[in-house]
This record gives structure tokens, sequence and C-alpha cells, in this order.
């Protein structure tokens, strides 16, 4: 098996023992890859079941793999998995706050409650434990947050443009930034600002990755673009969905009138992120 992504190694780990190895003429039993220039690569593994995962906007090509696992809504019966790039991030999220001095807790039989806790979570993320203990005021932080290392995003850079020209945008990334250098710990700075600017670098549906998890980790209002169809991952309520507008002025206008009426602020800012059936939580597609 190739490498694959922490989250993929957590699940098939539970049943599996996993060993890595990539050469192509060693007996394996799986090949997770993507095609990005690596079709002949791919097809010199035979005998064995070749896996398509991808973190970028990119439809599996089911010429070349068995399997696919990947942001489309396809149905393909067992040849296709939807696991979205945000399931790996929450993984991580998941492993962050088995701490005892998380805000967040993390349920006694979960998994993740396997390993010992930590306890250094509030020492990294003191701005981020307040706001989501209700030890500092969530309306009174700075505006709006920035974080992106792809310059190629026009979308991306012309709304960044138009909500900077309203209001000072700080970016603490690679493009756009404000700081005069790159935050380290994205989740604490983010956590200091009431809006977090989360667009994809592309758009396509069902194309969801892990830029609106951070944004719902730090107690921040994500505003989104990328997937169309990201209300069905996502409720609605809990975040700005610029596809929802007629272009980015209407949009813009909504961000400033959340800014400044407290009320409608809080009640998005405490919205679950997660749409519900019957009352309870649900992700859009449970794995």
């Amino acid at each position: 098996m190739s490498s694959i992504t922490p989250i993929l190694y957590f699940i098939l780990s539970q049943r599996y023992k996993i060993t890595y190895h990539q050469n192509p003429n060693k007996l394996l039993d799986l090949v997770f890859s993507n095609p990005l220039g690596s079709a002949r690569k791919i097809l010199s593994y035979q005998n064995t079941k070749r896996v398509f995962y991808t973190g970028e906007n990119e439809a599996p090509n089911f010429n070349l793999f068995d399997y696919a696992i990947g942001f489309d809504e396809l149905d393909f019966r067992d040849r296709y998995l939807r696991m979205p790039l945000y399931y790996d991030r929450l993984h991580h999220k998941a492993e962050s706050v088995n701490d005892t001095t998380a805000p967040y807790k993390i349920k006694p039989d979960s998994l993740y409650a396997l390993k010992k806790p930590t306890h250094q979570f509030k020492e990294n993320h003191p701005n981020l434990c307040a706001v989501v203990n209700d030890e500092s005021d969530p309306l009174k932080r700075g505006f709006a947050s920035f974080v992106a290392s792809n310059p190629n995003a026009p979308k991306r850079n012309a709304f960044y443009d138009a909500l900077n020209s309203i209001e000072p945008v700080t970016g603490g990334g690679a493009v756009k930034n404000t700081l005069g250098y790159k935050v380290k710990n994205k989740s604490e700075f983010l956590s200091q600002y009431k809006f977090n600017l989360c667009f994809e670098n592309t758009q396509g549906y069902g194309y969801v990755t892990e830029k609106i998890i951070d944004a719902y980790f730090s107690h921040t209002i994500p505003i989104y673009w990328g997937s169309p169809s990201v209300a069905k991952d996502f409720n609605p309520k809990s975040f700005v969905n610029v596809h929802d507008f007629k272009n980015f002025d209407e949009a813009i206008d909504y961000v400033r009138y959340l800014h400044t009426h407290p009320n409608a602020y809080l009640d998005m800012l405490y919205e679950n992120p997660l749409n519900t059936i019957d009352g309870k939580a649900y992700f859009y597609q449970d794995l």
C-alpha cells in the first residue's frame, strides 16, 4: 500500500494490520493514489486493487481505478465513497482535543479517547479557549481573518479586496498578508476574529475541504465559497454562504449586517454547524 492520509490509516487500522511500500513488483493488497500526472505509474501496479483518493478538486477516473474516494456526489454502488477532505481535518481536531484543558470534549467511548490525554491545549490556544468557554466576549474581536497560501484563486482574492475595502481583513498567510509574518497557530489566530474568509481555491459541487472546519473549530463565522452544494454538508444558518447571493456586493452587505447587529451575529455563531434530522445533528454522508 502506498502512503495514505491519517484518517484513512486510522479507519483501516481498526481492522487491518497496515504495511507500507511502493514497489510495484511486490505483492500489494491496495494502492492508493491519484492520477495527477501519474497514470503510467498507477497502471504499473498489476494484480492489486487501485483506489483513487484525492484532496484536490478532481474527479475519479474509473478506467484507471477499481474504487474511488472523493468529493463528488456520485452513485457508483460499492466502487465509490464520498469522503470530503474536511473529514481528515475532523480527525486531526478530534485528536487535538483529547486534552484535559481543551474546551471541546470527546465522548469517553470514542476511539480518540483510547490514548492518554495531553495537557497543553489551553496553553497553546488561550484566546480560543476563552471565547468557547464564554470567558471573553465574541463580539469584542477583530473583524475578519484570512489565511491562504495559494495566490492562484482569483475569486477569493477579489472577495478579499472587496471585503477589505469595507473594513480591514487581517491576513495571516502567504497571500494578502497584513501581519508581516505567517501565523503558526491557525486556530488560535482565527479565534481572535468574528469572521473567517474561507474560500476554496476553486469551485466544484461537493468540493468541501478543511477550510470551513478550521473556522468552526475556532468559534468564528465562516464566509464560504467553493461548493455550491455546501449547505448539504453544513447547516446554512451557521455560516455565510456566498453562493446564496447574486454577487459579492450582496454577500458583503450581509456580512456587514451581521457585524453591526449583535443578536443576528450571535444567533449564527451559536448555530450547530451540522444539519439536523428529527432533532439530531448528522453529517450529510456519515461514515
